[in-house]
């Protein structure tokens, strides 16, 4: 009897070589490429197209299943795309959300304009790129085991699943999982996006997205350095230590070398296996 694969979708902002703005593109590529290459593993992994890729360099293709994926934003129906690739000198398949609107059409910065500002719908932009990713699920009738996030930017995936397709069984068995590899200002959302994505949330500015939803990711991973630099910022607040320690969670070291990529990989595995 064939044992069917763990199917495992990938959210992030960045991977590399397309885009680098931190150690999330580098994280992106190596991960996602060494759980592909696992024999019971179905990996498929998803960033936004930005305006600065080229989709000639890169051979973006066309995904005909994907062509029109429609989302309710703002009690409107928006109709995004989805095209593919590869990452470069890998097997592991990438899915580009295209936005109708320019929502991506941004500097190779991403989080920040050109003077150097944070864009204040950062949030807003990522999480409809989450809510297309849920969508897409319907137009491929491919449902994966395991969602796995990263940070801030697609902290809201877990609301949106929770609520907007609790009534849909063939979402109500997929697991959530979030690598926090930053702690900073960024996760602090600034403008109230909830009613537009239909959640009811008691917004507040300031917010911090990364505590509001620590508890409904199915597994909190923290990614930290050998001198515990992530670990520190996590400890100055006491709201999101706290919620850290009350959800299930397991801190790492990120890894170094290919032999620590590889035991990040089989602690994940291992980790996912319990959920």
């Amino acid at each position: 009897m064939i044992t069917p694969k763990t199917k495992i979708l990938f959210l992030t902002t960045e991977i590399s070589p397309f885009n680098e703005v931190y150690q999330l593109a580098e994280f992106s590529k190596k991960f996602s490429n060494i759980i592909n290459d696992k024999e019971n593993f179905d990996i498929r992994i998803s960033q936004p197209k930005y305006g600065f890729i080229s989709e000639r360099k890169y051979i973006l293709r066309e995904v005909i299943r994907l062509k029109e994926v429609p989302i309710n934003f703002d009690n409107k129906e928006k109709i995004v795309s989805i095209k593919s690739a590869f990452i470069p000198n890998t097997r592991v398949q990438v899915y580009f959300l295209l936005d109708n609107d320019s929502f991506f059409d941004v500097n190779p910065f991403i989080y920040k304009s050109k003077n150097g500002i944070f864009i204040k719908d950062n949030f807003q932009r990522f999480s409809i790129f989450s809510q297309a990713l849920l969508e897409s699920f319907k137009k491929l009738f491919w449902y994966p085991d395991i969602i796995v996030c990263n940070d801030w930017q697609t902290a809201m995936l877990p609301m949106l699943l929770k609520n907007n397709y609790k009534n849909d069984e063939k979402y109500n068995n997929i697991k959530t999982v979030n690598f926090i590899h930053t702690i900073d200002k960024n996760r602090k959302i600034e403008i109230d996006c909830f009613k537009k994505f239909n959640l009811d949330v008691n917004y507040k500015k300031g917010m911090d997205i990364l505590s509001e939803s620590m508890d409904l990711f199915d597994l909190n991973i923290l990614l930290d350095s050998k001198d515990n630099k992530v670990s520190k910022k996590l400890d100055k607040s006491k709201i999101l230590k706290s919620k850290y320690e009350k959800s299930n969670s397991k801190t790492l070291l990120y890894p170094e070398d290919t032999d620590s990529w590889n035991l990040l990989a089989d602690e994940f595995i291992s980790l996912i296996s319990k959920l």
